[in-house]
Parts: C-alpha cells; structure tokens; sequence
C-alpha cells in the first residue's frame, strides 16, 4: 500500500516519541508538498492503536488512511488494534465503519 502511494506522489513520514511507557507514532502523508492526511498511534508495549486519523474530504476513498496503519504497524511490528470500537462519542461513524469491513488487512476488532 505504501509502495502504491509512493507511485502516485504521495510522501509519507513519521516522528516518534518515547517516553518510559508509551511509544508514540505521528504519521504525516503530503501530496505535493501539502498536507494531506496525519495520524497518531501509540504503542503501550502490550499492544498498538490509534489515537487519531484525519484524511482530508477530497483525498478520502484512496487507501491512505489503510497505508498509514499498515505503516505503523510495521513499525511497531504488531497489529493495531481498535481500542475505540463501542464508543461513539470518540469514533466517527466512518471510522466505525473502517473497523467493521470483515476482512481489511491489518489490524482487527479489540472486544
């Protein structure tokens, strides 16, 4: 997916920061020069989530929200998880949707 995105222009980069918990992941994906989508994970060291996504309306539908997980998902080398799934305050019903596809490739449904 990565490699996909890279063919089409998009550029995308991370930061890390530590702390003695957490390791946290801010992904950052630009299409000419412009910011298009960010994204915050954060690994806890007994599992991987997401703190937030924002792909912006015109560049939704492309796959670049699923090549950032599976982005940090290869960096954390474990699968995300949705830690966010039954509280519709703080997910969106796209993103509730994105998590019920059964058979997205990464990650899967924490209960």
């Amino acid at each position: 997916m990565r490699e996909k995105l890279r063919e089409m222009g998009y550029v995308i980069s991370h930061n890390i920061h530590r702390d003695r918990f957490l390791k946290n992941l801010d992904v950052c994906v630009r299409f000419r020069g412009a910011v298009v989508a960010e994204a915050c994970f954060t690994d806890d060291g007994d599992s991987a989530y997401c703190h937030h996504v924002k792909v912006e309306p015109e560049y939704r539908r492309r796959g670049i929200a699923s090549a950032m997980y599976q982005y940090a998902e290869s960096i954390f080398l474990k699968k995300l998880e949705n830690h966010w799934h039954d509280d519709p305050e703080t997910q969106s019903p796209e993103a509730r949707a994105f998590w019920a596809q059964p058979h997205r490739p990464f990650g899967f449904l924490s209960k």
